[in-house]
């Protein structure tokens, strides 16, 4: 099919790395470029100019902006809610900008999670969500179930006095996998800038794991299709809490082989915030 999800050369994983911190780095620029009164389908515009200026004209998903208590999914939040919305920006706002650029047949899914002005209830919020970053690779390692991680994470969000939101998501992912495509001739294929490739092979998974036809689901969940240990592959992995009315969360790629696994980078901008 011209997908390629595991086996990755040295050289592949390098690209994969530079693409994540290339999506990550524009997330911040545009940050830079929010004004008051801004709406958050500006802002994703911006987002989409931003890229496009990079050579990116198809994604895996839409860029998308949230803000103030959009952030956080509030109440029965549909899943395609999440789209970009005339809400207006104002100062103090808790902002997500979340992106899913495709490079060169590349998929990239990165989220920047941060506050426009002073926020110390997002600072807050931001900072209970560190503790997930090691927990769920040191359960990856030991080989717990996906399934069985997402209710451990539940169960920590929980504990934290927060709400978990990752089970709003589309497929209600705490991750799911990225690929590339190795047949550039599909970018020319999109619709709404949507890669028909890309988004194409995981909804035939995802369906055809559901349907009991294979055992390989590209979502991460805590339903039965997520009941094994982890796949071998690159993994978007997300977790989104709501604190106090704000949502935060990261998402960037998770390496798993045969026998370990460990983050792609070290050097991303939550990271760094934690330090």
């Amino acid at each position: 099919m011209g997908i390629k999800y595991k086996d990755f050369s040295k050289e592949e994983l390098g690209k994969f790395k530079q693409f994540q911190k290339q999506s990550y780095d524009t997330l911040e620029a545009v940050k830079k470029q929010l004004t008051v009164g801004m709406t958050e389908i500006v802002a994703a515009r911006l987002m989409r100019k931003a890229f496009h200026q990079q050579g990116v004209h198809s994604y895996f998903h839409v860029p998308v902006a949230l803000v103030g208590e959009r952030t956080g999914y509030p109440g029965d939040f549909g899943q395609l809610e999440a789209l970009a919305t005339e809400k207006k920006l104002e100062e103090g706002m808790a902002i997500i900008l979340d992106a899913a650029p495709i490079y060169e047949g590349y998929i990239v899914d990165t989220s920047l999670a941060t506050s426009f002005g002073e926020n110390s209830d997002q600072v807050l919020a931001h900072k209970k969500l560190e503790v997930f970053r090691s927990k769920i690779l040191d359960l990856v390692k030991q080989q717990k179930t996906f399934s069985d991680i997402e209710l451990k994470v539940d169960t920590m969000i929980k504990e934290l006095g927060a709400e978990n939101c990752h089970r709003k998501h589309i497929g209600e992912v705490l991750g799911h996998r990225v690929f590339r495509s190795t047949n550039l001739l599909w970018r020319f294929f999109k619709i709404k800038q949507l890669s028909v490739r890309h988004v194409f092979w995981l909804v035939y998974k995802s369906l055809a794991t559901k349907k009991g036809w294979i055992n390989q689901s590209p979502n991460w969940n805590h339903r039965r299709t997520s009941n094994h240990k982890p796949f071998e592959g690159l993994w978007a992995v997300e977790p989104h809490l709501v604190f106090n009315g704000i949502g935060v969360k990261f998402e960037e790629i998770m390496v798993i082989t045969e026998n370990d696994a460990y983050w792609l980078d070290d050097d991303l901008p939550h990271v760094k915030s934690w330090r």
